[in-house]
């Protein structure tokens, strides 16, 4: 018997899985494909192999002025590709050896919707079981976008690639793209980022994502309007595009809502149109962070089972994984504006930060957000060493709902990078 069904095993589905099992539910996961979902096969797990290797080959070029003598340095992609795939091999068994643990049935197979809360799953009938629809969403070159005839690539290509390819243009400027963007132009090719609009990440804080814009020009990434005439032949990548996955899943003989794009419409608490069926992650549409696909699956789980929680995402954070890395969470100053919150800013610069300094890496800064009044804190935005690490710090606060002055008196350790909220908070 199972007391909740969960269809997906990627970052949505597993912590669903895991949270429901930790509750005493007989849960019963389904999954057509490997166990780890986009995250682990061909998103941020097999990325961030890749980006690895190229942080240690900027390391190695660049330790002459830390006093090393070094010889010559240069990326095998085969090898590089073989590392990335044992990571994922590891990935994979973490994920499975933790639905084990928990004792989650993980069942391989299809699943369709035949009608309201009914469900055939590999061979299966679940019949009034609370659902989670986990199925995530799959890469896809956008209609009518490919018409230059350049060879087109999605993101799953661009991990399969047989060598870095010798020029590139990326689409959009948008998250995924620019990680791309920087690792092959980290390994030779000429790179070419087509924007949409002024400039890249236009819905991150201006400018930190100015800076990061920067530094990656002067690494040799080119940034120019998508309507430009392109400069030569290339490979064009569309690494942000993508479509949930509910083409094959029923929604319409289940009676679920979804939006125009074919994502699964649901609430704060991951609740469809039907009664018993829960949305998480990706299906539901983007932001495309896994994070925030563990957020809804923990939360889907809890309300299926009759608790109470509720997803909140301004406290969300969210990364870009480059060179310098880029990381947020919650709002920047103009979006305070929009929503009429008279907001101040403080800034902790790397450059004045005695860890980065003995990094070698005092680039950067970070941007602390708050209401001065009442003492919350809105956001944080971070381009720099550590920013992800950094960032943390600041997504614990929000969450803990503290005065960004009871933050400012947490005493780290000395030096760290930890300290730039320390010193962001004394500049406001």
């Amino acid at each position: 018997m199972t007391d909740l069904l969960v269809l997906g095993a990627g970052p949505a589905g597993v912590a669903a899985a895991r949270t429901g099992a930790a509750r005493g539910a007989r849960v019963t996961l389904v999954e057509r494909g490997g166990l780890g979902g986009t995250c682990v096969h061909a998103g941020c797990i097999p990325s961030g192999a890749l980006h690895r290797t190229v942080a240690v080959l900027d390391e190695i070029r660049g330790a002459g002025r830390l006093g090393l003598r070094t010889g010559p340095v240069d990326a095998d992609w085969g090898r590089m590709q073989a590392w990335m795939a044992s990571v994922v091999e590891r990935a994979v068994a973490v994920t499975r050896a933790s639905l084990e643990a928990a004792g989650v049935d993980v069942v391989a197979g299809n699943a369709r919707f035949v009608g309201p809360g009914r469900v055939e799953a590999a061979g299966r009938t679940f019949d009034g079981v609370p659902t989670i629809v986990a199925t995530g969403a799959s890469s896809v070159v956008p209609r009518g976008e490919a018409a230059g005839g350049e060879p087109v690539l999605t993101n799953d290509g661009a991990m399969a690639l047989q060598e870095p390819p010798g020029r590139l243009l990326v689409a959009h400027g948008a998250r995924f793209g620019l990680e791309w963007a920087d690792l092959f132009n980290r390994l030779g090719s000429q790179v070419t980022v087509l924007l949409d609009g002024a400039r890249a990440l236009p819905d991150e804080d201006a400018d930190i994502a100015g800076f990061l814009q920067l530094t990656l020009e002067q690494h040799g990434v080119r940034f120019a309007s998508k309507s430009e005439p392109a400069d030569g032949d290339g490979v064009l990548l569309f690494a942000d595009s993508r479509v949930p996955n509910t083409a094959e899943l029923g929604v319409d003989a289940a009676g679920i809502e979804v939006g125009a794009a074919g994502e699964i419409r649901a609430d704060g608490e991951c609740r469809t149109s039907i009664s018993g069926v829960f949305a998480a992650g990706d299906v539901t549409g983007p932001p495309w962070l896994s994070n925030r696909a563990r957020a809804h699956g923990v939360a889907a789980a809890t309300n299926a089972l009759g608790g109470s929680a509720r997803v909140r995402p301004e406290r969300i954070p969210r990364s870009v994984n480059t060179h310098p890395e880029l990381a947020a969470v919650g709002l920047t100053e103009e979006q305070a504006a929009a929503r009429g919150i008279q907001a101040v800013a403080g800034f902790g610069e790397l450059a004045t930060s005695l860890r980065g300094i003995t990094l070698g890496e005092d680039a950067g800064a970070l941007k602390l957000v708050v209401e001065p009044e009442t003492g919350e804190i809105l956001g944080a935005h971070m381009v720099g060493v550590g920013a992800v690490e950094v960032i943390a710090q600041v997504a614990a606060a929000m969450e803990l709902e503290a005065d960004y002055r009871d933050l400012a008196r947490v005493q780290h350790l000395h030096p760290s990078l930890a300290e730039l909220v320390t010193e962001a908070i004394a500049s406001l």
